[in-house]
């Protein structure tokens, strides 16, 4: 799986390129290739989707404070996963 940075939840707000980006010119050459798109809402099942945790259980046991359900509108920036990467989530209806 390649590297994500940015998470896209639901029907954002506001598009993508306008929250993870600086202009159009950013948000195609650097950061549309780092968003993911999903409907899911339990952010340690995004995250063992993507491949950052093998599974549910290693969350739960090591970082509990990532067992939540994004289920309001939102945008988390700089929230950090584990030592040496941050991810940016944008939460939709």
């Amino acid at each position: 799986m390649k590297y994500i940075e940015n998470i896209v939840i639901g029907n954002p707000i506001l598009p993508p390129c306008v929250m993870f980006a600086s202009d159009v010119h950013d948000w195609i050459n650097n950061e549309i290739e780092k968003t993911y798109y999903t409907n899911e809402r339990f952010l340690p099942k995004i995250l063992v989707e993507l491949g950052i945790y093998p599974s549910i259980s290693e969350i739960r046991r090591n970082k509990p404070d990532l067992m939540v359900s994004l289920d309001r509108l939102d945008f988390l920036d700089n929230l950090k996963i584990s030592k040496k990467r941050r991810l940016w989530i944008l939460v939709g209806e």
